[in-house]
């Protein structure tokens, strides 16, 4: 009864937090969507007198709010389609209050997209090129650069480095468990992998300057196809500097997956977004370096090596290392085939 107790009371608490933060805006609030507001969640769509609005809490610090508001704004006025920033009744873009963040978006209806879907697909590049287009020329002063900029060849030397690392470590075991032994027999070929995408880098890198605002999120929950078929981000919150093939990397990854490495697919969907954001033979050397890099096997294996929470005996993370280790060896063949013919997609530019 007490464990009852004390949800409810935790819900109740909330809800009011949730009432307050909302009082900051000119909105007419139909009072019965606060009525259940659950804690555990981070957006909570609310019905008001100018339909739904979405009211989201972020996990972000203040200066990054600002940015963020400011690259919607920017964005927006160049044809992105990303949920507009709803303003207070001082005309703040945010609500801080028990020092935590709010933030209140208009809400867009429409459906996730398939990512196992050519067409869905083709449109997520097309809206990718059309983002990357339109923040090009974005004016940041120096103090929100050094907030959004990344070192994307620093950051893969990093990766390298701890993938070298773990192999050390676990040659090193006396007892090995079934995920060190599988680590230990793939590493060699991942290391090669590394090396092969690091020399490319270190080719072509200083003479490409051309970086854009990245979106990084393609979990199907930040993206949304509009009822007017429009594909919208939803989620600015992982905005970053960087070359634009880096949020073409993460969904060419997604396609490859899903579509078993088809290397006709990969041509289509790259010609998608050459057709509207048209990309250098240098960045296309530097995506295929960013596509060899064995980003997925680093992310799963750092994820159980720096978690030390992580079950090692559980069948299922096994299972999904394995078929990540069956993509990234596979991926090489398809990737060396799709650039030996990267004049068609770029027409000789």
């Amino acid at each position: 009864m007490s464990i009852i107790w004390e949800v409810s009371f935790l819900d109740a608490f909330f809800s009011d937090l949730v009432k307050k933060v909302i009082a900051n805006y000119p909105l007419e609030v139909k009072h019965e969507s606060l009525k259940y507001i659950d804690e555990k969640k981070a957006e909570w769509p609310i019905d008001t007198n100018i339909g739904e609005v979405l009211l989201k809490k972020v996990l972000i610090d203040e200066k990054y709010i600002e940015f963020m508001i400011y690259a919607i704004d920017y964005l927006r006025d160049n044809g992105v389609f990303t949920p507009e920033v709803l303003t207070t009744k001082l005309g703040d873009g945010f609500v801080k209050m028990k020092d935590e963040y709010f933030m209140l978006f208009e809400a867009v209806n429409g459906r996730r997209p398939n990512f196992e879907s050519e067409e869905d697909l083709i449109l997520l590049m097309n809206g990718l090129a059309s983002f990357h287009k339109a923040s090009i020329g974005i004016e940041l002063t120096t103090e929100q650069v050094s907030i959004i900029q990344s070192n994307w060849k620093k950051d893969l030397q990093n990766k390298f480095l701890k993938l070298t690392k773990w192999k050390e470590e676990r040659a090193k075991l006396k007892h090995q468990n079934e995920i060190d032994k599988l680590y230990l027999k793939n590493i060699n070929t991942v290391l090669m992998q590394c090396e092969k995408a690091l020399a490319i880098i270190d080719k072509y890198i200083a003479e490409e300057k051309a970086k854009t605002l990245c979106y990084l999120n393609f979990n199907v929950d930040d993206l949304t196809i509009g009822e007017d078929g429009n594909l919208y981000f939803l989620n600015m919150s992982s905005l970053n500097i960087e070359l634009p093939i880096h949020d073409m990397r993460r969904i060419l990854n997604i396609a490859m997956k899903e579509k078993n490495c088809n290397a006709k697919l990969i041509k289509k969907i790259i010609i998608a977004y050459q057709e509207i954001n048209p990309l250098s033979c240098i960045q296309y050397q530097l995506l295929k370096a960013d596509l060899l890099f064995p980003h997925l096997f680093y992310d799963v294996f750092s994820a159980h090596y720096e978690n030390k929470d992580t079950l090692w005996g559980d069948p299922s993370l096994v299972l999904k290392m394995k078929k990540i280790i069956t993509f990234e060896f596979n991926k090489e063949r398809v990737i060396y085939s799709f650039f030996v013919r990267t004049n068609e997609v770029l027409n000789d530019r």
